[in-house]
């Protein structure tokens, strides 16, 4: 049996010393905290896709709303995991219909979300401001459609 070990960079931070030390400490850290703050790093992809598994166990524990299927769960980490590394992570939204969505909230009159009713379709709905909107449906596919990544970076241009 394997395991992945995590690979840091060892630098010690004891052999800075003098005026300049602070400005060097201050780099490091500002570069090592470049990998946690990328779009869609593992961490932030990992933990949408444990929030999708929570909702569907607390979806089969709470007798209030319908229960999230298989299917649905599938369908949404599976959107997930294709998301392209350039587009940050969204909420994940539980529907009480039992559906599932993700998504992109930049502010008032301004979000976009895509929902999985596990019939392999995705639907989307976005606002762009006030009066400008967009909604529709598309077949999931091997990728996830260029109309709903373009819709994805437009609300995402808003921040």
């Amino acid at each position: 049996m394997t395991t992945a070990a995590l690979h840091y960079p060892m630098v010690n931070l004891l052999e800075y010393s003098g005026p300049s030390s602070q400005d060097a400490v201050l780099n490091f850290i500002r570069k090592a905290s470049e990998h946690f703050d990328a779009p869609a790093s593992r961490q932030r992809r990992k933990e949408a896709i444990d929030s999708v598994m929570d909702a569907y166990v607390e979806s089969r524990q709470d007798g209030e709303a319908a229960p999230i299927s298989e299917v649905i769960c599938k369908e949404t980490i599976d959107f997930l995991k294709k998301l392209p590394s350039t587009i940050p992570i969204p909420e994940v939204v539980v529907e009480p219909s039992g559906d599932l969505a993700l998504e992109w909230y930049v502010g008032n009159y301004c979000c976009f979300l895509v929902g999985f009713s596990g019939k392999s379709i995705i639907t989307y709905s976005g606002l762009f401001g006030r009066g400008q909107k967009t909604y529709g449906t598309e077949f999931i596919s091997e990728a996830i459609p260029s109309l709903i990544v373009e819709n994805i970076r437009r609300v995402l241009s808003y921040r």
